[in-house]
């Protein structure tokens, strides 16, 4: 399933607004299978790449329509939680400069 809220970390309004839905999806999913072959590039850079086949078992039969659905998922999850270490990093600041006053 299309989640369109994910549009929002790639496309601009303007973007969003002038561009069909298709053009924007064929877009969107060549940029995340970009972005999936530089992460093979890193994992395979720090030798934790490939994957035994038996822990890719569980996967078997996936549809890649629900894979993508996966990954997107995956993807917003992975943009609260940096948001979530922004502002955690930021209190720690905060806490750090008021505590260095005293």
């Amino acid at each position: 399933m299309w989640n369109h809220t994910l549009e929002k970390l790639v496309f601009t309004p303007q973007e969003i607004a002038t561009m069909g839905a298709p053009h924007r999806r064929t877009i969107y999913l060549a940029s995340l299978e970009a972005h999936i072959d530089r992460l093979h590039e890193q994992l395979l850079g720090y030798s934790l790449a490939p994957v035994p086949f038996e822990q890719l078992e569980p996967y078997r039969g996936l549809n890649a329509k629900t894979a993508k659905s996966m990954v997107s998922g995956l993807q917003h999850d992975a943009g609260e939680i940096k948001l979530k270490i922004l502002e955690l990093e930021r209190a720690n600041k905060s806490l750090e400069q008021t505590l260095g006053r005293h």
